[in-house]
């Protein structure tokens, strides 16, 4: 069977753009050839593409470890194989490392992902079962931090990005509707849809602030140099860490309570389409990324068909 080429369409951020240009000129100073130049400007313009396309636009100094991990799962799900993956992953890996010697990055996100190896495909993604979500949150009080606990249990609640979460603001809540209509990034507008569990733990946040005369229109802030501010990304981050660590997984990350909600969803019936709205995806095959098979169920199937 042909292997399918993969051709992702989007535009590149001028920021990754101007990024590309720099690494270029010193691999042409190295003295490596236009053949080997021409190969690493491919795959790094098809993982630019994919930023755009499927993870808000970042530029490369917002990447995670988690983003990257996405777009090889999504080369594999195209028919890459392991051979196929290492080269991407070191490309990109390479690029990193240019990066951090011109000081543009601190850190290379590829030194955290187990890469490609040959016959073995990148680890499957992180989710949590039921039972741990439950276990969160009979114990998120635990934190002892009212904004971390509200911001964690919507997450899960409404697989929403770090992004939308952090910018959510009050006046961008409809209580009666249960909705919230936040701008992630750019202008892409969204729609969240939040229990009614969720209702009455963002009242219980709005009285908490009301009662510390603390006043601002986010919904999620932290205390930063001797003041209340709109939480930042590594608030949130370290905010899931800490919840994760009540269930004896500290490396939980924001996008792991993402893909949790879209996987629990998945396994108790609910459609991809309905799925891919909820996560805000513009194509159910970004969402099919996300989504675990359930392998007991799947041995059940094969079973009832007795072959």
């Amino acid at each position: 069977m042909a292997k399918e080429i993969i051709k992702i369409y989007g535009k590149i951020h001028e920021k990754n753009m101007l990024a590309y240009q720099m690494y270029r000129g010193h691999n042409e100073l190295k003295g490596l050839s236009n053949e080997t130049i021409d190969s690493y400007e491919y795959d790094l313009f098809q993982w630019f593409r994919f930023l755009n396309s499927y993870q808000e636009d970042k530029t490369y100094d917002e990447v995670v470890p988690e983003d990257i991990e996405e777009y090889l799962m999504y080369c594999k799900m195209h028919s890459n194989e392991a051979s196929r993956l290492q080269r991407r992953a070191a490309c990109i890996s390479s690029f990193y490392i240019f990066l951090r010697k011109k000081k543009k990055v601190i850190v290379n996100p590829l030194d955290d992902i187990e890469r490609p190896r040959k016959k073995i495909f990148v680890r499957e993604k992180h989710f949590l079962r039921m039972d741990q979500v439950n276990e969160i949150k009979s114990r998120i009080g635990e934190l002892n931090n009212i904004v971390a606990e509200t911001l964690v249990l919507l997450a899960i609640n409404t697989a929403a990005r770090r992004n939308a979460l952090r910018s959510i603001k009050w006046n961008d809540i409809d209580f009666g509707e249960r909705e919230i209509e936040v701008i992630e990034k750019g202008p892409k507008l969204v729609t969240l849809y939040f229990s009614e569990d969720l209702k009455e733990r963002l009242l219980e946040l709005k009285d908490y602030y009301k009662s510390k005369k603390i006043n601002s229109p986010y919904v999620f802030l932290s205390y930063y140099h001797g003041e209340y501010k709109q939480a930042g990304k590594s608030a949130v981050a370290n905010w899931v860490r800490k919840a994760g660590k009540l269930i004896e997984i500290p490396n939980l990350t924001p996008h792991s309570l993402r893909r949790t909600c879209a996987t629990l969803m998945y396994h108790n019936n609910v459609d991809i389409l309905t799925i891919s709205q909820i996560l805000n995806h513009e194509s159910t095959s970004t969402t099919q990324i996300y989504l675990q098979a359930n392998k007991n169920k799947l041995k059940t199937l094969k079973d009832s068909v007795n072959i």
